[in-house]
């Protein structure tokens, strides 16, 4: 039972009328996992919010305005920017949307899945696969589809099948006066009505509550080919990467970039670097994969593979691996865990231009020798894209100025015109940084949008307008 003497006590009566007694709980009964994000320190809030459909959950937002309740929307809480974080336990209540599971609608023909918010990346394609279909976003979390829809998740082979922006065609969310609205029909061809949709694509649950998402599904591959590769020098990497590009057009579904401090830190062990390239790990290695809808009898890709390199050996391919895709991929999903194990990370989600890309890593190298000589470059990423997590290991005995060594880095990413979140979204982790810099004349219409949305601030966990005046 609520307790009645509860500070919030008439709001938590009036929420359980709308969703359950049993899915409302005073901040003092939340469960660790609702509060402990992924990284950094756990959050509080004043309550935890289940709706269990579409109808309730609307219904609680107008409620919670009416308390003075900021709302904060959470869905598997795998992100990495505290975006479903709550951090106020007088103030923000935190909305999960993990019952939302009303809607789970497949359409063969047009191979469409119109899903309810709550379920799960992995759930959506164990139940596609035998239809020979997926929502093709993968990364090594396991996010709900609102999650993977309010920070835009890009993964492993956006290089092939591009992000969650790409790959949506509709949506329904609610809005903060308690509105439901369908965004688009979900169909691929659709130019009667503005694309209001994308607003709420990457907007961090900041604009309103996303409800359901109509998906395009891409056919699962019927074949892959994966390689890891040592270049002989960086100079080569984009060069190589280009031909790749040219000789394989729609074949290739990943091209990511190691280190050889990121690799090493993946390793279970040191005998295990005896695996890959006889020990000798190279200063930069490279995951290539080709993936094709055709049988191996239509196309072989081992050997399309097998060729490229032979014919790139000895120019930009000093080594490569090849025969070990399950490995390979183990390894690269398993940098961050084992970065971990060495101290603190200090981890930045960048996007560079291709032609920026390794002139940023090198004044990055320099800037960090120069004013935080203890911090040790791990970077790894999505090379073929421009995305880039530049990740930093630091001495957990050591202080650390984390705010100075931010600052540092996102204004060399400036400089160099990328972006400070290349899929992680901005959330509260990079707030201060987003009004930093953006463009004044960006922040004044993303504000006033975010204000016609929501004029009482109930969803402004995430501040898209410029930052409050002291």
């Amino acid at each position: 039972m609520l307790n009645a003497t509860h500070p919030c006590a008439d709001f938590l009566r009036a929420a359980a009328t709308i969703c359950g007694e049993g899915q409302v709980v005073p901040g003092s009964s939340i469960e660790p996992r609702y509060l402990e994000p992924a990284r950094y320190a756990p959050g509080r809030a004043a309550a935890l919010l289940r709706p269990g459909s579409a109808q309730e959950a609307a219904q609680l937002l107008p409620l919670c305005a009416a308390h003075g309740l900021r709302v904060v929307p959470q869905g598997a809480h795998t992100g990495l920017v505290r975006a479903g974080t709550p951090d106020d336990a007088e103030r923000e209540v935190l909305l999960s949307t993990e019952r939302l599971r009303e809607v789970f609608e497949f359409d063969a023909w047009d191979r469409t899945l119109r899903v309810s918010a709550g379920f799960r990346l992995s759930e959506l394609n164990e139940r596609l696969a035998p239809h020979g279909l997926m929502l093709p976003i993968d990364l090594s979390a396991d996010p709900s589809v609102g999650g993977l829809v309010s920070h835009n998740t890009g993964g492993t082979r956006m290089l092939r099948y591009g992000d969650v922006r790409a790959n949506t065609l509709a949506l329904r969310v609610a809005l903060a006066d308690g509105r439901i609205v369908q965004l688009g029909q979900g169909l691929q061809k659709d130019n009667a009505q503005l694309a209001l949709h994308q607003l709420f694509i990457g907007a961090s649950g900041a604009l309103g509550l996303v409800l359901e998402a109509t998906f395009r599904l891409a056919a699962l591959p019927r074949q892959q080919a994966v390689a890891m590769i040592a270049p002989r020098r960086l100079d080569d990497v984009f060069p190589f990467y280009q031909r790749v590009m040219a000789r394989y057009p729609g074949l290739v579904s990943a091209f990511e970039a190691i280190s050889r401090e990121a690799f090493a830190a993946a390793l279970g062990s040191p005998d295990d670097a005896q695996r890959w390239f006889g020990g000798q790990l190279p200063d930069y290695a490279l995951l290539l994969e080709l993936s094709s809808e055709l049988s191996a009898g239509q196309l072989d890709l081992q050997a399309l593979l097998q060729q490229l390199l032979e014919d790139e050996f000895g120019e930009a391919v000093v080594d490569a691996v090849l025969g070990a895709d399950a490995d390979c991929w183990h390894l690269r999903h398993h940098i961050s865990e084992g970065l971990r194990r060495q101290g603190k990370v200090v981890g930045f989600d960048l996007s560079l231009p291709r032609a920026r890309f390794m002139a940023f890593r090198e004044a990055g190298r320099r800037w960090l020798a120069s004013r935080f000589p203890a911090a040790r470059l791990a970077d790894f990423g999505h090379l073929g894209d421009g995305g880039l997590h530049f990740n930093l290991v630091w001495p957990r005995e050591m202080p650390l100025d984390e705010a100075a060594l931010r600052e540092g880095v996102y204004a060399l990413v400036r400089a160099h015109g990328g972006s400070i979140s290349a899929e992680h979204g901005v959330g509260p982790q990079l707030q201060q940084a987003y009004w930093r810099h953006s463009d004044p004349a960006v922040l004044a219409l993303s504000g006033s949008l975010q204000r016609s949305l929501d004029p009482q601030a109930l969803l402004a966990h995430t501040q898209w307008g410029p930052a409050p005046q002291p």
